[in-house]
């Protein structure tokens, strides 16, 4: 009788061990990062008609229908200051780190877990561009509700963002629009009813299920590759300017150097002014452009030099205030 009790207890024993180990592997194994990409599984309450929605969870999701979702969500900014038409939530680079995490994420996930996303773009300045959703399956639809949208943040924001949202559990779904952002459906999509933040996606839509097409990319994402049309267009136009004439002369001294360095760049911004006044470049591409010349183009020159070619470049229109502001703060901080 005591050995029977004894091999009933060890049966348990490890029946509990068991379950507790799988349990920690569980922990471990439902948060999935790529850098500064987050997916992982979280419980939270999502209602239709104030009734709890359960999930198609776990989901097979192919790359590329995953892919071609996220390509077409895109959202319209609010305010004095926003960018006009529609913009792109999620970049190229975004996209490719985050579809193999997704449907990763979709493939284990239980009836009672949504797919929380927390992810970072490389803004051209200063600071990184945060999205932050929840993504589910409903009645055979993709569901994604967004809190954030190209919320600007510096890297130490950035992290303590995350650090803070490991303890907090966001809930996009909990609320129903942004003071900054609206969602703008594309084919295939809608709004759920009452909330500018969260699309329903037809998944059996025939723009979602084609092979992913080889998209052109925004300006920023052609900088960051060196394939931009953009830098061979001014290319030729420096020298057309160069090519006036003018006799070599000797090596400039210093202070002529500095002048030279200096001048560049002023040139560069007013041929690319002008390439926006003759409809031959967007406003868009004209301040990306201008983002790279401010952060790589005065490489060589020093500090105080710096500040007075962006104070020369601010009086003359040829950046905004905001710009000046911002890389004055840059420079600053190098002291």
């Amino acid at each position: 009788m005591k050995e029977h009790i004894l091999k009933r207890t060890i049966l348990i024993v490890g029946f509990i061990c068991m379950m507790f180990s799988c349990r920690l592997w569980n922990i471990h194994a439902d948060t999935y990062q790529d850098g500064m990409i987050t997916v992982k599984h979280g419980e939270l309450p999502v209602k239709r008609d104030s009734r709890r929605i359960q999930f198609n969870h776990p989901y097979e999701i192919v790359g590329n229908v995953i892919t071609n979702a996220l390509s077409y969500i895109y959202y319209e900014e609010r305010g004095l200051l926003k960018k006009k038409g529609n913009l792109r939530v999620f970049q190229d680079d975004e996209i490719k780190k985050l579809v193999p995490l997704i449907v990763q994420a979709f493939s284990v996930a239980t009836p009672a877990q949504v797919v929380i996303v927390s992810s970072y773009s490389e803004r051209m300045l200063l600071t990184d561009q945060q999205n932050y959703c929840i993504l589910f399956i409903s009645e055979h639809s993709l569901n994604i509700a967004f809190s954030r949208i190209h919320m600007f943040q510096t890297y130490n924001d950035a992290m303590s963002e995350k650090k803070r949202n490991t303890m907090l559990k966001e809930n996009p779904a909990a609320i129903n629009h942004s003071r900054f952002w609206k969602l703008v459906p594309s084919s295939g999509q809608r709004l759920e009813p009452d909330h500018e933040n969260w699309l329903v996606i037809d998944l059996s839509d025939e723009m979602y299920q084609q092979p992913v097409a080889q998209r052109v990319g925004t300006v920023d994402e052609k900088i960051k590759t060196g394939t931009s049309e953009l830098d061979t267009r001014l290319k030729r136009l420096e020298e057309r300017l160069s090519n006036t004439g003018v006799s070599k002369e000797p090596e400039p001294t210093s202070s002529a150097r500095e002048i030279h360095s200096e001048s560049k760049i002023k040139n560069k911004l007013i041929i690319l002014r002008e390439l926006v006044d003759d409809g031959v470049i967007s406003e868009e591409d004209y301040d990306y452009k201008k983002a790279k010349m401010l952060r790589e183009g005065m490489s060589d020159m020093s500090i105080k030099e710096q500040l007075r070619e962006i104070k020369d470049l601010q009086s003359e229109g040829l950046i905004t205030e905001g710009d000046y502001n911002e890389k004055k703060k840059d420079l600053l901080d190098q002291f």
